[in-house]
């Protein structure tokens, strides 16, 4: 009976094990500090670290936030941006509350307290907080752009008092094909129409943009745009099927217009993700981008 229970609690153990690595990803050369909580006790309201393997001091940071469509997802959808590990850089993968447990604006109120806690506790993660930048693809592009747009604006709806006291500065934005501008995001996407109560928009803000705009407004980073925001790289495919590529040069113009530093790269034949948005060429442009705004 005692070796069952052994076999028992070394199975849970195993289990749990497997849970808590199941939202991670294998980066060749990176060192991986699981699970750090950075708010109340909710299952993904946490981050992992990758640093690189034998780099010392504190590092310039990319805090990457996962899409999904603001309902799925997790952690380890961070594929794109993995190659950067071997450049030098920290990536923080946050993950947040999805919306079927809290809508909208629990998701940036997350993405404000994982980076208070990121700029809190800096010394001891080894992060240099003069050099980070924000970045997400999809709903996770979203909720970076808004991160980025909105931290000058002092919202205390997205969590602004939880960075009260710290000099908090965003170095830059990477929008990976993330919608901007929910506003004017209508019509089809992902196989449904984003304006039914049942689209991944209006799940997320609690009602169809058509029938409350103000929530629409209110959930966009385009809202928040003004000269004093930090430049954006933004990267769509032109063959979008879920995040219409309309929404990347509609965003990018109202960034130009607003005086903000801004590149649209289009991808052609590009689609909702895939290789191509980190081969050799993209690598190429995000590092050229990160070089420009964190020297």
């Amino acid at each position: 009976m005692r070796i069952v229970f052994l076999i028992l609690g070394l199975m849970m153990g195993l289990g749990v094990w497997a849970q808590e690595d199941a939202d991670t990803i294998a980066i060749p050369g990176a060192v991986i500090t699981r699970n750090i909580r950075y708010a109340g006790a909710g299952v993904r309201q946490d981050f992992d670290l990758y640093r690189p393997a034998g780099k010392l001091g504190r590092l310039p940071l990319v805090i990457w936030i996962h899409g999904g469509g603001w309902w799925m997802g997790g952690k380890k959808n961070m594929d794109v941006v993995a190659y950067l590990i071997g450049h030098g850089y920290a990536i923080a993968s946050v993950g947040y509350r999805y919306s079927q447990d809290s809508i909208f604006p629990a998701q940036i109120r997350d993405c404000y307290a994982a980076v208070g806690y990121i700029f809190k506790h800096a010394a001891e993660l080894g992060v240099d907080t003069a050099r980070i930048v924000v970045a997400g693809a999809s709903a996770g592009g979203h909720l970076a752009s808004l991160l980025g747009m909105s931290l000058n604006n002092v919202r205390q709806d997205f969590g602004s008092d939880r960075l009260r006291g710290m000099k908090v500065s965003i170095k830059g934005v990477i929008n990976f094909y993330g919608p901007a501008d929910l506003y004017a995001f209508h019509g089809d996407g992902a196989g449904y129409k984003v304006d039914s109560a049942t689209s991944s928009v209006a799940r997320m803000l609690g009602a169809s943009p058509l029938v409350r705009p103000d929530l629409a407004k209110w959930a966009s980073p385009a809202t928040y745009v003004d000269r004093g925001d930090p430049p954006v790289l933004i990267l769509h495919g032109d063959k979008d099927p879920i995040i219409p590529y309309y929404l990347g040069p509609l965003f990018y113009n109202v960034l130009r217009l607003a005086g903000v530093k801004a590149s649209l790269v289009t991808i052609a034949g590009g689609g909702h993700g895939g290789p191509e948005f980190s081969d050799a060429v993209r690598q190429a442009r995000v590092l050229e981008f990160l070089r420009e705004v964190l020297r």
